[in-house]
């Protein structure tokens, strides 16, 4: 079904119009936080309910939860000056909650010894082109760490 045909049942069905107006609501919220919330939080965070005039929120790490809850009562501020009806920013943790399924504070990737020498090698050999530009930010990254 395409979106149109999705849209257009969920208006013409007047026993969905709850659920279609707090999914609107949460839709509206979701996108506030993101435009408050520094992009790196933003991309773990995702508004799923709002219940009681409170807002809940979905980290996707402990570390990015923290982080929000650090931010609340600004972001609670925020929300309120834009006109949202809420009273509370919840916050709760699911791992992989993201709309990115990315995790915070996650150990970047070393590559072995061998894997580096070889890929160094064929940097080396490699014509000038953005293959070899990429390759060389990747060998870059990882002789940093």
């Amino acid at each position: 079904m395409q979106p149109s045909k999705v849209g257009s049942l969920l208006a013409s069905d007047a026993s969905l119009q709850p659920v279609v107006e707090k999914a609107r609501q949460i839709n509206a919220l979701s996108k506030l936080c993101f435009d408050f919330l520094p992009p790196g939080l933003a991309r773990l965070v995702r508004a799923i309910n709002v219940k009681d005039l409170q807002l809940v929120l979905l980290a996707a790490s402990p570390a990015g939860a923290a982080k929000l809850k650090l931010l609340s009562e600004a972001l609670l501020a925020y929300l309120l000056q834009h006109g949202a009806q809420v009273s509370a920013v919840s916050v709760r943790v699911q791992p992989g909650a993201g709309p990115d399924n990315v995790a915070a504070g996650r150990q970047p990737r070393r590559l072995s010894r061998t894997a580096l020498e070889a890929l160094q090698t064929l940097h080396q050999q490699l014509p000038d082109s953005p293959a070899r530009k990429a390759l060389k930010t990747l060998l870059d990254h990882q002789l940093k760490q």
